[in-house]
């Protein structure tokens, strides 16, 4: 019989689990936790067994073996940096972005990595970066000629705040907002949204929730990406990855296109216009 609601665990519980040393620095909202607490109490774990398994699907979606940089420390450095010497922000940009597997990856072709998704998506005004990670700071490697607002979200305090900084001394427009968006998806309208390497890591804290993201996306252009291989690039995902879109779309009238460049899969899917 699935536990009710109430079986949850208390508010000063999950205040445990966030002060913890391993995620105490990363000021994670404590609503997530209230979620994933709630869901695993209705899937039926008992409530003994139900700190572990919350635990267990934080691990999961905060991933902090993909690594991370020292926010405080490249905070400093940004700082530091003259606003206008171009040369000198590309350079603090590469060496946070080396700092993430997700990014890390994609560095020897990121210019044309963005070139691609420009290309296939046209002339945009808005984008809504959503779990966005590091990607902000691939500015630098987008298309010239590339003008758009740009509102990133994502979990984490201390990488929200490093990207506001950098938006503000790159004079970009833009900003990065603190919300969990399988909790509140985002109200405002776009052109398009970013959603890298994420969704399998959102069906894993609730299954068809990506396909819940999608449509409540108020975008014209939604482009997934997913990674082809395992992080050790020994074992393919492509027909894993392909199913899982495809089932976030069945039934739809949607158009969507996939891409590869450098192990990473690229779905384009055209909601309307």
């Amino acid at each position: 019989m699935k536990q009710p609601a109430s079986s949850t665990l208390s508010e000063k519980d999950l205040l445990k689990i966030l002060q913890s040393r391993k995620y105490r620095g990363l000021g994670l909202p404590l609503s997530t936790l209230q979620d994933i607490a709630e869901k695993e109490a209705l899937r039926g774990i008992p409530p003994k067994e139900l700190e572990k398994a919350v635990r267990e699907k934080l691990h999961q979606l905060v991933a902090p073996y993909l690594g991370d940089p020292d926010y405080a420390a490249e905070s400093a450095r940004l700082s530091s940096l003259t606003a206008g010497d171009s040369t000198a922000l590309r350079e603090w940009c590469q060496g946070v972005l080396s700092c993430h597997a997700s990014t890390r990856e994609r560095i020897p072709m990121l210019a044309e990595f963005y070139q691609l998704i420009f290309t296939q998506i046209g002339t945009i005004k808005s984008i809504l970066d959503v779990a966005c990670g590091l990607n902000p700071f691939s500015l630098p490697w987008m298309p010239d000629g590339v003008s758009f607002q740009y509102i990133a979200y994502d979990l984490h305090l201390p990488r929200v705040q490093l990207i506001n900084q950098f938006f503000k001394k790159t004079g970009s427009p833009g900003r990065a907002i603190q919300q969990d968006i399988s909790i509140h998806p985002p109200e405002l309208e776009a052109d398009a949204a970013f959603f890298f390497k994420e969704a399998h890591r959102f069906e894993a804290r609730q299954r068809g929730s990506s396909r819940i993201l999608f449509e409540r996306l108020q975008v014209r252009w939604i482009v997934v990406t997913l990674p082809a291989y395992n992080l050790t690039a020994q074992h393919p995902m492509r027909e894993r990855q392909r199913a899982l879109i495809e089932k976030s779309v069945s039934g739809t009238p949607w158009i969507v296109e996939d891409r590869e460049i450098c192990g990473e899969m690229i779905f384009f899917i055209r909601k309307n216009g």
